[in-house]
């Protein structure tokens, strides 16, 4: 899938992280700038029969940051994060709640396992014949996510939760993209939520994927990834409305692409993720050599890493720009993981690139920059912002400053 109109220009106005490592923007981008370590034991899934520990969780207590907090206490984790980021998002772009109620808004959200710790504790209420499970049920549907966040500014627009896994919110943002273009709306709120839960954790174990600690993308010697958590929200906006009421805006979505492996399950095949990069700098109208900074996907796994390389190889040649893996400090926030990414390509196009951390030794087989040494100061003028998928779905983005 790629857009072809080019009338309507897309921006991005407001940033809302709600992570591992920083929650709001200026706490984020401080936390990549200075290559903060987001990895910890964990403490929302009982790890005591696994051989693996560690994982990345929000420290911080978000129900604070949602409005009439008590409206939404039964929702789940991933809800509380999507509404945490709506806000953040919000309130960074300057758009005050009041403003946009009873308007068309479209929220698009991406997840990969919803509200599934709902529906593990209602089906141990069932088993042990407690009361509630009424009351719990409305609750455990992924679709409960964006539904809250509209619900929350009052809006009427689609609310659209989608399932593409570690892709979804790059799929979220294209979402929101294609609505502005298409006039169906002047504002987007896009993203994705996931959460630890015993699922997420236990499915990545069982794969053998998981690292025994530090995420350590394109090292050598690297082990897996690191289950994470977080809410990512980005404000997508007309460019004519921003310009009309002052916002400042972080940069214009130039142009997108997805497609589907259709292949193997979990091993991304470099062939078809090579050609949704071709089609996402076509679509953009964007040379490969124009391209001043990849976003990768970067988990940290033996095969992705490599086939990712290999993609960017594929479209770039032997001197490609900078990449470097967020996941390094903040691990793998699954249906979230994307917005994150999208939100770091905004410091990326202002202010510098954000560096692959816990690369003790590079992998000699991935012969690219991966900004190693820290945070590299010097902005961009185009972004390119990977995520792939279980599945083989692919979902990639670029950005670029105002022109």
């Amino acid at each position: 899938m790629k857009s072809s109109d080019k009338g309507r220009r897309v921006v991005v106005t407001g940033l809302g992280p709600v992570s591992p490592i920083g929650v709001g923007k200026a706490a984020f981008f401080h936390a990549l700038k200075t290559g903060v370590n987001g990895t910890g034991l964990l403490s929302k899934v009982n790890t005591d029969r696994f051989e693996r520990k560690y994982g990345c969780e929000v420290k911080s207590t978000v129900s604070t940051l949602i409005p009439d907090f008590s409206s939404f206490v039964r929702s789940g984790t991933p809800s509380h994060f999507a509404l945490a980021a709506t806000g953040l998002a919000l309130a960074d772009a300057g758009i005050k709640r009041s403003a946009i109620s009873g308007k068309r808004v479209n929220c698009y959200f991406g997840t990969t396992y919803g509200e599934s710790n709902l529906i593990d504790n209602m089906v141990t209420a069932m088993a042990e014949s407690r009361p509630g499970l009424q009351a719990s049920v409305q609750h455990t549907f992924a679709s409960e996510i964006s539904r809250d966040v509209l619900r929350s500014i009052g809006s009427t627009g689609e609310a659209v939760t989608i399932g593409n896994a570690c892709s979804a919110s790059n799929t979220a943002l294209i979402f929101g993209y294609e609505a502005i273009k298409a006039g169906d709306c002047e504002l987007a709120i896009c993203g994705g939520s996931d959460a630890v839960y015993k699922a997420t954790f236990a499915t990545f174990h069982r794969l053998g994927s998981m690292t025994d600690k530090n995420c350590t993308p394109f090292n050598s010697g690297r082990k897996g990834v690191l289950t994470a958590e977080g809410g990512s929200a980005l404000v997508l906006e007309d460019y004519d409305q921003a310009m009309r009421r002052g916002a400042h805006i972080y940069a214009e979505v130039l142009g997108f692409s997805m497609n589907c492996d259709a292949d193997h399950m979990v091993r991304l095949n470099h062939h078809s993720v090579g050609d949704c990069m071709k089609s996402a700098l076509e679509n953009a109208s964007v040379t490969p050599g124009a391209v001043g900074y990849i976003c990768a996907h970067g988990t940290g796994t033996v095969a992705n890493d490599s086939n990712e390389y290999k993609a960017i190889e594929a479209v770039f040649g032997h001197s490609p720009p900078p990449v470097s893996s967020i996941k390094s400090m903040m691990g793998h926030s699954m249906g979230a993981a994307a917005g994150f990414g999208a939100i770091a390509c905004m410091l990326a196009l202002s202010e510098g690139l954000p560096p692959t951390i816990n690369v003790s030794e590079q992998d000699p087989e991935i012969p690219i920059d991966v900004v190693a040494e820290g945070f590299r100061v010097g902005k961009v003028d185009v972004v390119v912002n990977n995520a792939f998928a279980f599945g083989g779905n692919n979902s990639i983005l670029v950005f670029g400053n105002l022109k």
